[in-house]
Order: C-alpha cells, then sequence, then structure tokens
C-alpha cells in the first residue's frame, strides 16, 4: 500500500467524478450518496469556500477522494470529505488514508485540531476516524443528514 494525495487536473478530473462509494450509485448521478456528498459536489464546493480538494492514490490507482480547509462559518479547520470508492473498501485503506490527510493538513495550516463530520449511522467511518484519535465533541451538525461532530487534537 503506497497511499498519496495529489492535486485534481485535467487528466483525472472525469475519474475523480465517476468515482462512487456505493455500487448503486454508478446508475445515478446525484448530489449526495448514501454518507458521502458526491465528488462533484465538493469540487464545486472546494471552489466557492476555498477548500482543498485532493485525489487518493494507491500509487497510481485512483482509490478515493478528500477536501479539507479553514471552516469560516465554524472558525475550525475541517476534514471536509473523504470518500474511498466502493471498489477499494473493506481492503484497510482508511486509517491509512485519514492519517495522511491529518499529516497534510498538519504540515499546511500547522493547526492544533482538526474536526470533521460523519452521518450519525455510518459505522465503518466512525470507526476508522476514532482509530486515528478522532473523538466525538456532542455537538451534532444538520447536514443533508444529521452528522455527528468529531475532534482530533494535535501535539
Amino acid at each position: 500500500m503506497s497511499i498519496r494525495l495529489s492535486h485534481v487536473t485535467e487528466t483525472n478530473f472525469w475519474d475523480v467524478i465517476n468515482l462512487k462509494s456505493d455500487p448503486e450509485q454508478e446508475q445515478r448521478i446525484q448530489i449526495f450518496e448514501r454518507w458521502v456528498g458526491s465528488n462533484a459536489f465538493f469540487l464545486g464546493a472546494c471552489q466557492v469556500y476555498g477548500f482543498t480538494p485532493r485525489t487518493i492514490y494507491d500509487d497510481e490507482i485512483l482509490i478515493g477522494f478528500t477536501s479539507y480547509g479553514y471552516r469560516k462559518e465554524n472558525e475550525r479547520y475541517e476534514l471536509i470529505s473523504m470518500m474511498i470508492g466502493h471498489q477499494f473498501q473493506g481492503k484497510g485503506y482508511g486509517v491509512p488514508i485519514v492519517t495522511a490527510i491529518v499529516k497534510e493538513m498538519a504540515d499546511k495550516y500547522n493547526c492544533k485540531e482538526i474536526f470533521l463530520t460523519v452521518i450519525h449511522d455510518n459505522q465503518k467511518a466512525i470507526r476508522v476516524y476514532e482509530k486515528v484519535g478522532f473523538t466525538p465533541t456532542g455537538e451534532i451538525e444538520q447536514g443533508h443528514h444529521p452528522e455527528f461532530v468529531y475532534c482530533l487534537k494535535l501535539n
């Protein structure tokens, strides 16, 4: 496993857009999938809000997408989205990917905390985030679904 984060480019743009978190989503164009907004939605959010979009590769294979940045309305650094293509789920990528994102955010922003939200019933994602060290804050953010807020305190 060789996880690396990279830029969204003209070369990989359509591959990023077509990467889906659930096989049922392959046949649909939607703004929101079951547990995550579509990559197209988050690329738009990155453009409007100044977040950083990143592709996730294992060596040369595109396996996911993430976005992160400073969220002005909450005045905190957030991992805005993280999705792994359905064909790559359950293969042990979660913790290494989140760890790579956290490292890049910490290096880029020199921040002391990173926040994220996760849909209340996405138990697989919650387990991954908790393994990396994120803990629930007790807050619930109302997005498309109720989402628990988690925080990782950095040294």
